[in-house]
């Protein structure tokens, strides 16, 4: 009997789970900076085929958290302070922009959406893995708000590298899942005011004190 070969649509999906298992291990740190990633392993951990395995780390490469050296395989990339800094800058250039676009526009059901998520990082009481995903979800509400594509598109590619970073360096900064509550919490209550510049400028302080 002749073997199925797996659809493409299986093909995306499988790509996409062990595109986002990799991505979660190297923004938590369980795949640190230099350390090989090795397709047939992955391939084997899965129980599937290398084809989705190598498509999930050519995404990867693509984001620029791992780097393939010819004959020696795929490597998680190290973190360059100063190429962090540049990431951070762009990523509070685009919140800053889309907040001036949404903000005289905001509807009281669009706050409340914020609320929403910043509950879910107390009351939740989740892992940092969470806590995490509920911080990029936050912002990138805001940014596909504005409904300006390449924001989003920018955006998105900088997410896995601001996570690994900020991963990296909780240890030293002891970022506490009840400050993280705080700090959005207090910005909806700006954004509830309305006013751009105040906005924007504790936007920009809460991006950029990471790297400062």
């Amino acid at each position: 009997m002749e073997e199925r070969k797996p659809s493409k649509q299986s093909l995306v999906s499988l790509k996409d789970k062990v595109k986002k298992n990799l991505r979660d291990d190297i923004i938590l740190n369980n795949l640190k900076p230099g350390d090989r990633i090795v397709e047939t392993e992955v391939a084997k951990k899965f129980g599937i085929s290398q084809v989705p395995v190598r498509e999930a780390l050519r995404g990867l490469e693509e984001e620029g958290l791992i780097r393939t050296v010819k004959y020696k395989g795929a490597f998680v990339t190290e973190i360059d302070k100063v190429e962090m800094y540049h990431i951070f800058s762009m990523r509070a250039e685009i919140e800053t922009n889309a907040l001036e676009i949404i903000l005289p526009n905001l509807r009281k059901k669009d706050i409340g959406e914020l609320y929403d998520i910043v509950d879910r990082m107390k009351f939740g009481k989740p892992e940092y893995l969470l806590q995490s995903d509920l911080d990029m979800e936050f912002h990138r509400t805001i940014i596909q708000w504005s409904k300006i594509e390449v924001y989003t598109r920018i955006w998105n590619m900088l997410t896995g590298h601001i996570r690994r970073y900020i991963t990296a360096l909780n240890p030293k900064v002891q970022i506490r899942p009840d400050e993280v509550y705080k700090y959005h919490l207090d910005l909806v209550k700006l954004m509830e005011k309305g006013d751009v510049e105040e906005v924007q400028e504790a936007f920009r302080e809460h991006i950029m004190k990471m790297v400062k």
